[in-house]
């Protein structure tokens, strides 16, 4: 099998760019052949930059939810009515709202969205409705083995300080004040610290439009807001193998979850071959995982592994649930697994099915403008450019099963890894 990545049509990948009269860029991807419009406003307000904890999600929660002159019924009225989607969403560096509209609706859209993002009206009212449900989500995640073992493991992997490892307790829900929420918001959320990201029904109108209604605001060139002490990002490395485990009572199963920071930098080869080594591991559906935990020892409805890339950091993990009288042998087969991959050639024929998978998986990715503008977008705020995507199909293309296997041989040190192990008790 011989996969050329030239042959690979990317010319959609890079957006076109606005500069509005302030200078301030809009990426967009047009699509004349559709009257929807998706609409991103990323800004550096995560996890990483708050003072107390959920102070960014809250933000990011109640943004939007009213304003100095519309109340929370009449805005999801006016959005209901007109079938306008607002979504949101944050991680531990970026705050992000995404809004789906008809290309018609966009004259009417834009200047309550302006008015929502520049003066937002945070009540007492919804950041106690809101604070409510977090503590209830808190209280259940409690008892829920998965949330645990994603807890644990970010914790051991980057330390309890550390934005990654980080996360809420039942406790910090009344730590946190209306006040906290308004002065994150005055803090993170200028105009001049957003970047816009467009997609679908682009037309000049909707560039004037956008233009008119947010590239008026002063704005300075660079990493608006995207800057910070790079040490708060840097983690320690560890050479002795950990375990975590925790138990929950009640539980009807245990989950376990195995992983490590790699040793490599996101545009470098070995990652782009790793990415190769870590599907073939437990990243799709015919993985060794899959077929050896799942439809031969009947130990998990589904296990699989994740290369994860994040700021400053590439991670490796494998996931699963299974009974709790199953952790131990599951475990035994997933280190199994990944010594057959350290000691033993992939073969050519499964290496070729892989090819075509991945191929396949990455030109699904790019199958769609709105699918290309969320990938740029996820590019760029995760400092990652196409290096990644070069090295990625060339790996494919021309890797070897020697190639794989000395990669496997750099990540699946056992001394690396962190185990986390979170079931019923005994």
């Amino acid at each position: 099998m011989n996969i050329e990545p030239h042959k690979i049509d990317r010319s959609g990948l890079t957006p076109q760019t606005n500069l509005m009269p302030n200078g301030q860029p809009l990426f967009f991807f047009p699509d004349a052949n559709t009257e929807l419009v998706k609409i991103d406003f990323s800004v550096p307000a995560g996890a990483a930059f708050q003072q107390r904890f959920l102070q960014a999600a809250a933000t990011n929660a109640l943004l939007g939810e009213s304003t100095l002159h519309h109340t929370a019924p009449q805005l999801a009225e006016w959005f209901d009515y007109r079938g306008i989607t607002l979504d949101r969403g944050i991680d531990s560096i970026m705050s992000t709202i995404t809004v789906y509209s008809l290309r018609k609706y966009i004259p009417e859209l834009l200047p309550l969205l302006h008015e929502l993002l520049t003066e937002p009206l945070f009540g007492q009212q919804e950041f106690t409705v809101y604070m409510s449900k977090r503590l209830q989500q808190l209280k259940a995640a409690q008892l829920e083995t998965g949330k645990v073992a994603r807890n644990l493991f970010y914790a051991d992997i980057f330390g309890r300080t550390h934005p990654y490892g980080s996360f809420a307790e039942v406790e910090d829900v009344d730590r946190l004040s209306l006040a906290d929420v308004q002065q994150f918001y005055s803090d993170r959320y200028p105009l001049n610290h957003i970047r816009y990201y467009a997609a679908g029904a682009c037309d000049k109108q909707f560039i004037e439009l956008f233009a008119k209604q947010f590239g008026q605001s002063p704005f300075t060139e660079g990493p608006q807001g995207d800057t910070f002490d790079p040490s708060i990002l840097s983690v320690p490395t560890h050479n002795t193998f950990r375990t975590v485990e925790a138990t929950i009572p009640d539980a009807v199963q245990s989950t376990l979850r195995i992983g490590r920071l790699l040793p490599w930098r996101w545009d470098s080869r070995e990652y782009a071959l790793f990415t190769i080594v870590n599907t073939i591991l437990g990243g799709y559906f015919g993985s060794r995982l899959m077929s050896n935990i799942r439809e031969d020892k009947g130990f998990t409805y589904g296990v699989a592994s994740y290369t994860h890339m994040m700021r400053n950091h590439l991670l490796f993990f494998i996931n699963t649930d299974v009974g709790a009288q199953h952790a131990q042998p599951a475990l035994s087969e997933i280190y199994r697994e990944m010594d057959c991959l350290c000691n033993e050639p992939i073969p050519n024929e499964e290496l070729d099915v892989v090819r075509h998978y991945l191929i396949g998986d990455f030109l699904r990715s790019i199958d769609g403008i709105f699918e290309r503008s969320e990938r740029y977008r996820s590019m760029q705020i995760g400092h990652i450019d196409e290096r990644f995507t070069d090295n990625f199909l060339e790996a494919i293309s021309t890797c070897t099963p020697q190639q794989l296997q000395e990669v496997a041989q750099q990540a699946f040190r056992r001394e690396a890894f962190t185990q986390v192990v979170v079931g019923p008790e005994h």
